[in-house]
């Protein structure tokens, strides 16, 4: 009788664990990657870079790529013009949205690191986000600046290294990430860095991490994105600003 008490208790001992382990595998593998996927469709309309960026997250889960083409046709669809003058300056339009629009300036700005020294860094506390936010944000006519919006800036880990991209911040000049220099161009040509019209043989800074904390993310001269990054130090590197403005 006792050995039976026994044996009955190892076996329910022994269906708890399995009941366990196959809860655990549905919520790592059902119920998070579909509320992933409830989120980013539900950011789709409001924040498609953000959207953009959690489907390409997912790989070959449901139709994570069928999205993100159709998010990417619909921000191209959203530009009225390819450029606008702005400040100045020639800017290039990547989306509009609620009466905003997304610059990227067309010409590249003369180079510099993104941080100094050769150190652990993210956007946050990076040199190149105090010099657009502070010397590059001052150039512009008190007029011009009352129409530059400040922006929620997402900070997202890389997707393939893990490295971490810090807290998130709001800035009225940034840098694009990663996700958003896959998602606001047709291919690697359409990320040419451009001077006075002309391409020109120039690797431009992201915000992104690269592959470790020293890092940054870069657009190589021939369009392709640098995923694994280079040093934050290198002052060969050209800059491309972007923000949300109230054209």
């Amino acid at each position: 009788m006792k050995e039976n008490k026994t044996l009955r208790i190892a076996v329910f001992a022994g269906c708890a664990v399995l009941l366990a382990g196959a809860l655990t595998a549905l919520t790592i593998f059902v119920f998070i990657p579909a509320g992933r996927f409830a989120q980013a469709n539900s950011l789709a309309a409001s924040d498609p870079a953000r959207a953009f960026d959690a489907f390409e997250r997912m790989g070959d889960y449901r139709n994570a790529h069928e999205r993100m083409q159709e998010i990417q046709d619909e921000v191209f669809a959203s530009r009225s013009e390819e450029y606008v003058e702005f400040g100045g300056r020639e800017w290039l339009v990547l989306e509009e949205r609620d009466g905003n629009t997304l610059l990227l300036l067309r010409d590249v700005l003369p180079a510099r690191g993104y941080h100094e020294g050769l150190v652990d860094v993210t956007w946050e506390n990076s040199n190149i986000r105090q010099f657009l936010n502070g010397a590059f944000l001052n150039g512009f006519s008190e007029e011009d600046r009352a129409r530059i919006a400040e922006t929620d800036v997402v900070n997202s880990d890389h997707a393939d290294f893990g490295t971490n991209g810090g807290n998130d911040t709001r800035d009225y000049v940034f840098l694009l990430s990663l996700a958003e220099a896959r998602l606001y161009f047709a291919d690697a040509g359409a990320r040419v860095a451009r001077h006075e019209g002309s391409a020109v043989h120039a690797v431009w800074w992201l915000r992104s991490p690269g592959f470790q904390q020293n890092l940054a993310a870069i657009v190589l001269a021939n369009g392709t994105l640098g995923l694994t990054g280079s040093g934050v130090n290198q002052a060969d590197r050209t800059v491309r600003p972007a923000m949300w403005v109230r054209l």
